[in-house]
């Protein structure tokens, strides 16, 4: 496919899917790369990269502003899909126990298992963006559960890794992105679930749905722009269409 495009990525067990849309639509690529350095060079001629993943991270007693409000536009129902980002000092913890203990000491609240279970992730991705500029200023954070919400007219109903859930955002993507039933067959018929699984895919797939769709007129929240002690930005991106959701073709 052409240089350029939108990317669209989500972590995985096998690392992280990156889902890539040409500029016009008609044309698609998609791998797992193991680590985020590899997939920044594979798509650093990318217009966009929207990546569910922490960007910018807590510091001090002050929770990041753009997961409370995600929480606030995915009620009713998928608010809990959003998790807190951890405190920077968390990433270089050696176990559950001295990270739990640090974010209680920093910050005043404990953490997840499950936001724990995200930090080797978050630290490639901190290491990448703090070393790489170019890097910084492409990848944008994003959640597919508010991109399902603002694309399509509200929260999903159902759970994402129940079989109702899975069919309910693949009918939504079908309707906007013509390639959607390849892209999923390949992959899943390209990687085993040790690697990938069906979730991630559609995950990744909204995401870059979302920059093209968008053309990069992407909104946030805030909407007025925070960043951490880094300068890394703590927003979360999405797209809604003025004044309706989608319905057949690019709107």
């Amino acid at each position: 496919m052409s240089r350029g495009g939108y990317v669209g990525v989500d972590g995985c067990p096998g690392g992280w899917l990156a889902v890539r849309l040409s500029e016009d639509g008609q044309s698609w690529a998609a791998d797992v790369y193991e680590d985020p350095h590899l997939l920044w060079e594979a798509h650093r001629e990318a217009k966009l990269m929207l990546i569910d993943m922490p960007i910018g991270l807590a510091d001090g007693r002050e929770p990041r502003a753009c997961d409370a409000l995600a929480r606030e536009l995915l009620k009713p129902g998928r608010a809990s899909s959003i998790f807190a980002a951890p405190v920077r000092e968390v990433l270089g913890a050696a176990g559950y126990a001295e990270a739990n203990a640090l974010q209680r000491e920093i910050s005043g609240r404990g953490l997840s298992r499950q936001s724990w279970g995200l930090v080797p992730k978050i630290r490639r991705l901190d290491e990448l963006l703090q070393q790489d500029l170019e890097a910084r200023g492409r990848f944008r954070e994003s959640h597919p559960e508010l991109c399902f919400a603002q694309l399509f007219g509200g929260p999903m109903r159902h759970g994402k890794k129940t079989p109702e859930g899975f069919a309910e955002r693949l009918a939504h993507l079908r309707r906007v992105c013509a390639h959607a039933d390849a892209i999923v067959a390949e992959l899943l018929a390209r990687y085993p679930r040790k690697v990938l699984a069906r979730d991630d895919v559609l995950d990744a797939l909204v995401l870059a749905v979302t920059g093209w769709l968008s053309g990069g007129a992407l909104r946030q929240v805030p909407a007025e722009g925070d960043a951490d002690r880094t300068g890394l930005r703590r927003t979360i991106s999405f797209y809604k269409p003025e004044g309706r959701t989608l319905a057949a073709g690019r709107q």
